[in-house]
């Protein structure tokens, strides 16, 4: 799969003032210069980040914002590998090529409050207030064991600068613990975070100077266990994401949207894999450049107990024009600030030109399982052979018109990647063709093994053809029904 340029729909969108902060990663301390204006940096996922001073970055639950021609990060210091306070650091970067250190804006000196021994700080994120011309963080407040489940508030007159405590408290008596902040285009900001022993959500429209309390507005997903809010609008519709309250250990994200940001929300949808891959949500950042909007999800993935040990995983974020989010994973990937594009090379043939010759069978009533869905780029989408009115048995197949001729060697299969194993391919067979309806001996057959990991199935020889016809004889586990994620192929053009 080659992915995109940019994600579809994803021009022109209404991006809040504080909230449109490109980011990116350098990577390693071998990321060398900051990439020029215009040029795209490279994101690499799964290893430590480092600042301009080779030092690891420290920032974890992090928040974002740009200020003029600069973006600020905002994170918890996690090395001194315990939920413990040590402090909030601030990042900057002009170029989005690399990191530098400002300062720990909060520390346990900056107040008596934050001496204590069992403080616990979390996610905090900042704003800007026009009116009062103050830099106002909301994070989450907390002592021994989580007992106090309090919101914390800070101001600063700049940026990056000393952040001075103001207050602590559960808003309008309710627990407060895993939160976000956003600002909306009117210039109103909201504060969300879980509530009730974290069964619920609960958001809060602040007051005008961002300091209290102005309202709450409404208690989201009742008793569904959510937390690690990630808050972002697009052209007009608030999307929510959330994970389950599962500690430090990762889970199936899932997602809400609205055309009011009081609601009434939509239910909540999968996000990502199973784990998400293997992180949890802080912060959705876009960014708008010249050509589109990119939008960044950045998640923590969470190394418990060696917490200091955790990392960064930052992935394109995908929006459709019915509101729809796509998450998949990306090892390495490329991100141009100025144009608001990204990229992703994976070694697979692009799928731009592929149309669906046909399909026997596809679920469209119950779930959007068509079959188009195994060459869209996204391993989040799916072909699901019917199952509403009746189930047809294997063998199922797909034939796909590649658009042009290729010398092909290899098919990779990807099993749905949502936890689930429902349609997972045993038994298959690949054919490869020059005519859509002609297709002679299988170029490659087997079985599959059980497991949600990618399938590499090298042809013995090279195949050169315009058609595919991947078809799959007997589910994994016996089952009447096919899925599949996504069919990729590697080879040349000829």
């Amino acid at each position: 799969m080659s992915a995109p340029a940019r994600p579809p729909g994803s021009t022109a969108p209404s991006v809040p003032a504080d909230a449109s902060a490109p980011v990116n990663d350098s990577g390693s301390p071998d990321a060398g210069p900051p990439a020029a204006e215009g040029e795209s940096i490279t994101i690499r996922n799964g290893g430590f980040w480092n600042d301009q001073a080779s030092k690891r970055i420290e920032a974890h639950g992090g928040g974002f914002l740009q200020v003029g021609d600069t973006w600020y990060w905002f994170g918890e210091d996690k090395s001194a590998n315990g939920a413990g306070f040590k402090a909030v650091n601030c990042y900057a970067s002009k170029d989005l090529g690399t990191w530098t250190f400002r300062k720990a804006i909060i520390t346990r000196m900056t107040a008596p409050e934050l001496a204590a021994s069992d403080r616990i700080i979390e996610r905090p994120k900042v704003t800007y207030n026009e009116s009062t011309k103050q830099y106002v963080m909301w994070l989450h407040w907390e002592g021994q064991n989580y007992a106090e489940a309090k919101a914390g508030v800070f101001t600063s007159a700049t940026v990056d600068g000393d952040y001075e405590y103001k207050s602590a408290f559960q808003p309008n008596m309710n627990m407060s613990r895993d939160d976000t902040l956003f600002r909306d285009d009117d210039g109103k900001a909201y504060f969300l975070s879980a509530a009730n022993e974290n069964a619920d959500l609960i958001l809060y429209e602040l007051s005008a100077d961002y300091l209290t309390i102005g309202r709450q507005v409404a208690t989201l997903f009742k008793g569904q266990k959510r937390e690690a809010p990630a808050l972002f609008k697009d052209r007009g519709r608030y999307y929510l994401i959330t994970s389950a309250a599962t500690g430090w250990d990762s889970n199936q994200a899932k997602y809400a949207t609205a055309t009011s940001i009081e609601g009434p929300w939509s239910a909540l949808q999968n996000l990502g894999s199973g784990t998400t891959h293997d992180t949890q949500p802080t912060y959705v950042i876009p960014l708008r450049g010249a050509r589109g909007t990119t939008y960044v999800y950045a998640g923590d993935r969470w190394q418990d107990p060696d917490l200091g040990s955790s990392k960064y995983i930052w992935l394109p974020l995908e929006v459709d024009d019915m509101g729809h989010l796509t998450l998949d994973y990306y090892p390495e990937w490329q991100l141009n600030a100025v144009a608001g594009t990204w990229s992703a090379d994976d070694g697979f043939l692009p799928q731009d030109e592929w149309k669906l010759v046909r399909a026997d069978s596809e679920e469209t009533s119950a779930e959007n399982g068509r079959a188009s869905n195994a060459f869209d780029g996204s391993a989040s989408t799916l072909w699901h052979s019917q199952y509403t009115g009746g189930a047809p048995t294997p063998p199922h197949e797909i034939v796909i018109d590649l658009g042009v001729t290729y010398r092909l060697e290899a098919l990779r299969y990807t099993p749905r990647q949502d936890g689930q194993d429902h349609g997972n391919v045993g038994d298959y067979a690949v054919y490869v063709s020059d005519a859509s309806d002609q297709w002679g001996t299988a170029v490659a057959m087997g079985t599959f093994a059980a497991g949600s990991d990618a399938k590499l199935v090298r042809f013995s020889a090279a195949q050169s053809g315009r058609y595919l016809r991947f078809v799959a004889s007997r589910e994994i586990m016996g089952r009447e029904w096919t899925s599949v994620a996504e069919l990729d192929l590697t080879g040349t053009r000829m």
